[in-house]
């Protein structure tokens, strides 16, 4: 290393939007969902100091409000009674919590049966407010916006399979091409044959040419779990693990053989896995996709995006997640930004998903700095791996844990970090997240972690050169350990360090 001296198509808010009918909402700080479904009954709270939603409290009760529904077409009195018995104590927390606003939702049970209203009316005055009865285009329209909220430009089969109905549509780049919801659920009595009809009778699922299958709710969830339960997967989040058709097909078969195989699955699903599987099976071979893809949205994300999101936030999700993050936890304001104009010039940046990351690896670089400082690179990595949201990839979560643990540890190989962190990604991904991660490390400690003394440092970077070029005053910053750093940092990036002081 040397130091020298100087010498369009339509949006899939805008189809929606029309098909949105609760007043406009302003941001709030404490917003409910309540899902009320043909299995469950949930209620989701979210906070919302600043601009995007987190959960702060999640619970559901199986009240199997839509049981015998495709015998009787009624719901059931007890039926009844027990979400209604739900919907009281979720007022009563409603209440407690000081929520500002609450969007109360029913799906398929309620819509499909003939005394619907014997549920909705006494409901609405629990909750003193309407409880909305989602038609099937408004439903499967929800189920979409919440998928694409997270993954924007997803193409392919989304299937949300309900106790009593599946909600089937076609994406491509995130549009909405085509939308069916049929009446048969994991709580349903219906032969396969029946199924495959039904689902043959719409002739553009098996025309699409669809090559994954989003799969949301409950019964999918037991599918990743089963997943995670039979294989050495490394990462144990549900949402955006991939599973092969043809292993997919293997487990359906397994979960209706005459002694059916459930490990993995959890024991609440273990009666409705077989119906679950059929409707999975007959969906996987009819459509032909190649994959099943482990969705954790909901629809309680749809009407989220389409009330309480800003059309910036729903157009990136996991940069205004990151931004939020950056917001409370940088130590001096502007850092993050600061960060991304310094790592700009970098190779990797020239690539916009790779650009994209690194941002968000700089919105996220503060976030541990004031964790026990032997812990800090492990705590950062598994705080990334652990973030709850549904808006990264297994490889993006992994990527920017390895990115973040480095950005702590540096290149120490006696700290803490979680098992097979960097599992999923190829040699040059994880090279590139160790890159990122020294290249930030460098960067705050020269600076103190401050705006100031970041714009007194850039980087110019070719084939085989990273070159950092210091203001002439900054240079009393540049100790050996910072040029050790910044040293580390370039040959990471398979470059040699060169240092320039002045203009």
């Amino acid at each position: 290393m040397s130091i020298s001296s100087p010498s369009k198509s339509v949006t899939l808010r805008e189809r929606l939007s029309d098909i949105v009918a609760w007043d406009a909402v302003p941001p709030t700080s404490r917003i409910a969902v309540i899902d009320i479904g043909s299995n469950s009954v949930r209620l989701v709270v979210y906070g919302k100091n600043g601009a995007y939603p987190s959960p702060l409290f999640d619970e559901r009760s199986n009240c199997q409000l839509g049981a015998g529904l495709d015998v009787t077409g009624m719901l059931a009195d007890d039926r009844i009674a027990d979400a209604l018995a739900t919907l009281t104590r979720f007022s009563a927390v409603i209440k407690a919590m000081n929520v500002d606003a609450c969007y109360p939702i029913a799906t398929a049970a309620v819509r499909r049966a003939t005394n619907g209203d014997a549920f909705t009316v006494p409901a609405t005055a629990i909750l003193r407010q309407t409880v909305r009865v989602l038609s099937q285009q408004e439903e499967a329209a929800h189920v979409a916006r919440g998928l694409t909220l997270n993954i924007p430009e997803a193409s392919g089969l989304v299937a949300d399979l309900g106790g009593g109905s599946i909600e089937i549509v076609a994406l491509k780049k995130g549009e909405i091409q085509h939308a069916v919801s049929l009446n048969y659920g994991h709580l349903s009595d219906a032969s396969e044959e029946e199924i495959m009809a039904a689902m043959t009778a719409v002739e553009w699922i098996a025309t699409v040419g669809a090559k994954q299958l989003f799969g949301v709710g409950g019964s999918f969830r037991a599918f990743g779990l089963a997943f995670f339960a039979r294989e050495r997967y490394p990462l144990p989040v549900l949402h955006g693990v991939k599973i092969p058709a043809a292993k997919t097909l293997a487990y359906c078969d397994g979960f209706v053989a005459d002694q059916p195989n459930m490990t993995g699955v959890p024991l609440a699903r273990h009666g409705t896995m077989a119906m679950a599987a059929k409707i999975i099976r007959a969906l996987v071979g009819i459509s032909g996709v190649k994959r099943l893809v482990v969705s954790g949205t909901s629809i309680r994300d749809g009407v989220l995006a389409m009330n309480e999101l800003s059309p910036s936030q729903r157009a990136d999700f996991l940069v205004a997640v990151s931004q939020e993050i950056a917001t409370t936890s940088e130590r001096f304001a502007g850092v993050s930004a600061a960060l991304k104009q310094f790592l700009r010039p970098l190779a990797l940046c020239s690539n916009a998903p790779k650009r994209r990351l690194v941002d968000v690896a700089c919105n996220l670089a503060d976030m541990c700095w004031a964790e026990h400082s032997d812990m800090r690179g492990d705590i950062a990595a598994r705080r990334v791996l652990g973030l709850p949201v549904n808006c990264m990839t297994h490889k993006e979560r992994v990527w920017l844990s390895v990115a973040l643990y480095h950005r702590y540890v540096g290149q120490k190989l006696n700290k803490p970090r979680p098992g097979r962190i960097d599992s999923l990604l190829s040699k040059r991904q994880t090279a590139e997240a160790v890159t990122v991660g020294l290249g930030l490390r460098f960067a705050l400690i020269f600076a103190a972690g401050t705006v100031r003394h970041l714009s007194h440092i850039r980087l110019h970077a070719d084939a085989k050169t990273l070159t950092l070029i210091v203001d002439p005053v900054a240079r009393d910053l540049l100790d050996t350990q910072c040029q050790r750093r910044f040293e580390a940092f370039a040959n990471s990036a398979g470059c040699v360090a060169k240092i320039i002081i002045g203009a």
